[in-house]
């Protein structure tokens, strides 16, 4: 890169978009422990010695401690029934800091540096996707404002369960299959298969990208058949992409499946007398609209309730995961709602772009059946887990954050399209107020 080069890239919006991004994560996860805004962490305790609890934290310890899987059903020990690769590679990070600090303390903190690269490698491979989408100049650089400034993807580079790196290896996949659509090379299939197979190793829901994988990947068959092409290339290259993906992706599935019988699609059951439970609330309150009075009731308090509604947790939970606010000030509870709202108003306009853009425009054709396939699957899936495990925790943003960067191209089709200077200043205002509002709730997060 030359000098004029390094000028352009220094003085160019998004290299301070991003080192905001970086520095709020940075911030967030020096000033938050391990057991500040976690999911299902359990313990550590390293001078504690060996001991078989649950969470995703004595799963760490465990590798830490042994260097191999642990020797239970995994069914039997609570987030067990993870693939470990987010988990081991958590354990060799502790055993590296280890050689140069003996406290237990300090080492277990330092697994939150695994979390935090992988939030930077998002922020970085969000911009790329943005650029081969061919979304470029002010448009890019509003979208990823939403990226950097996003406070699910702050929380998550503090996150030391495998949330994050499971969306890490979500993203390289997408990028990588996009790059192989354009360029059918063996390296693209090979990467796409590597990404989806390690992402498999992180987290089971990793693999709802095989759907609209598959559909890519027959079109260009048809495609190739059509044209009276070479069909053995495409046919070479899927046979190395699942003999690289499933080995790579499903042997902890299938060793569980071999030596405990467990099902390949086991998950963590709370009971009906957990205090999440909506069984009990009728469907169309959980899929469609909370009941009005206890939804205005909640606003007018400055609470962020109907957690048995799909829609309402989404919205909570997408900014402030579920962040108990009981001992905060109104005040806070009110940069909380405000959040929330500007969260939503831009989920809503960039849903509203994504239709127009990816469903009846014609600006990204090419990846039209792959995004509609990818953004359709997450939901679903989704929405079928929150139906099948009636429980408010099923229905956090976490499960579907994929979603943010399939749809959020979408405010970029509405910027370039919609002329309107009404609409430009309302989005402008409305970005701002939301980069705001994010910033002063990490702070708030990070003094606590």
């Amino acid at each position: 890169m030359n000098h004029e080069n390094k000028s352009k890239l220094i003085r160019s919006p998004i290299t301070y978009i991003i080192g905001a991004g970086f520095a709020l994560r940075l911030l967030y996860v020096l000033f938050s422990t391990i057991y500040e805004r976690q999911y299902d962490i359990g313990a550590i305790d390293l001078d504690a010695g060996h001991t078989v609890s649950g969470g995703h934290l004595a799963y760490i310890q465990y590798l830490y401690e042994n260097l191999r899987l642990p020797d239970v059903d995994p069914t039997t020990v609570y987030q067990f029934h993870h693939p470990p690769l987010h988990h081991a590679i958590s354990a060799l990070w502790m055993h590296i800091v280890g050689i140069f600090v003996k406290s237990s303390d300090v080492i277990e903190e330092s697994m939150q540096f695994v979390p935090f690269v992988c939030s930077i490698v998002i922020l970085i491979i969000a911009s790329k996707l943005l650029t081969q989408l061919g979304i470029k100049g002010r448009a890019h650089d509003l979208v990823m404002v939403i990226v950097a400034f996003h406070p699910a993807l702050i929380l998550l580079s503090g996150s030391v369960n495998n949330d994050c790196m499971a969306l890490m290896f979500t993203l390289l996949c997408i990028y990588r299959a996009l790059e192989w659509y354009r360029e059918r090379t063996m390296k693209n299939i090979c990467l796409t298969a590597l990404w989806l197979g390690l992402g498999m190793s992180t987290k089971q829901n990793v693999a709802e990208l095989a759907l609209p994988l598959g559909l890519m990947f027959l079109i260009v068959l048809i495609q190739t058949i059509r044209q009276k092409d070479n069909i053995r290339q495409p046919i070479i290259q899927y046979m190395t992409f699942l003999a690289i993906s499933v080995p790579t992706g499903m042997w902890f599935y299938v060793r569980n499946l071999v030596k405990y019988d467990m099902s390949m699609l086991w998950v963590y059951e709370l009971s009906e007398d957990s205090w999440q439970y909506t069984g009990n609330v009728p469907v169309i309150n959980r899929f469609l609209w909370p009941v009005p009075a206890e939804m205005l009731e909640n606003i007018k308090s400055f609470k962020i309730g109907c957690g048995y509604n799909v829609w309402m947790q989404l919205m909570r939970t997408s900014v402030l995961g579920e962040w108990d606010m009981g001992s905060v000030g109104r005040i806070i509870k009110l940069v909380a709602v405000l959040l929330m709202l500007a969260g939503a108003i831009l989920a809503i306009s960039a849903f509203i772009g994504y239709v127009r853009g990816f469903v009846f425009g014609t600006k990204f054709k090419e990846y039209r059946v792959f995004y509609t396939a990818a953004y359709l699957t997450t939901m679903v899936c989704y929405l079928i887990f929150a139906y099948n495990y009636p429980q408010e925790c099923s229905m956090n943003f976490r499960y579907i954050e994929v979603a943010l960067f399939l749809q959020s191209p979408g405010l970029a089709v509405l910027f370039d399209e919609v002329k309107s200077k009404a609409f430009k200043v309302s989005f402008y205002t409305v970005l701002g107020g939301f980069a705001i509002l994010s910033v002063i709730m990490c702070g708030v997060w990070c003094l606590q």
